[in-house]
Formats: structure tokens, sequence, C-alpha cells
């Protein structure tokens, strides 16, 4: 018996997809920028005890690693984080995620 795999499995652009979308943080950033962009680094920030190393992870991992993979602009001068010149390449993932959380299975994943 042969099983079909979809060709989207396949290609090396879903490998970009998912390391943008591995961290909680990353998700939030890229959807908060598929709301409104540009905006500033604050935007993205925890207004709680241990904001400072949450900002140091923002600032030389997050934001670092989404800019690489060209979904954001980073301009450090402005503090101000807007759609990359890739974020139409990861749009679809993130509409397909919102429009159907509804539909995955409660308690899923499994934490």
């Amino acid at each position: 018996m042969e099983t079909s795999i979809p060709d989207v499995i396949w290609d090396t652009g879903m490998d970009r997809v998912f390391e943008a979308l591995f961290t909680r943080r990353r998700r939030m950033i890229l959807f908060m920028l598929k709301q409104d962009s540009p905006r500033q680094i604050v935007d993205f920030l925890p207004r709680s005890v241990g904001a400072q190393s949450t900002e140091t992870e923002l600032r030389h991992d997050d934001l670092p690693r989404l800019a690489s993979l060209a979904y954001i602009n980073w301009d450090r001068a402005a503090d101000e984080v807007s759609r990359g010149q890739r974020f139409d390449e990861i749009e679809p993932m993130l509409e397909l995620l919102e429009n159907h959380a509804d539909e995955l299975p409660d308690n899923w994943p499994q934490r």
C-alpha cells in the first residue's frame, strides 16, 4: 500500500515557516504584525516581572531569527518591527491557524 504525501511536506519553504512558528513569542509577534504593521518592540513585551529577560530573548533570538527569515523588518534605531519581504509566505499559515483553531481537539497539543 502506497501512501500519498502532499508536495507541501517536501517544500523547504515549510522549514522556514515552522522555524518561525516554533516559539509562542514568535507566533505572537507574527500574529500581531498580521493585524497591524509596523509595531513598536514594546508591544511584544509583557507588562510584568521578568520583562527584562524576555526583552533580552526578544532582541537576541526572536527578532534576529524572524528578520533572517525575512518575515520581519527590524529597525533597531527606531525600535520598530514591520512585515518583511517574505511575510506573504507565512501569512496563509497564520490565517489557517486563526480560522481553524476551534477545529483542533480539546487540550491539543498535550502539555
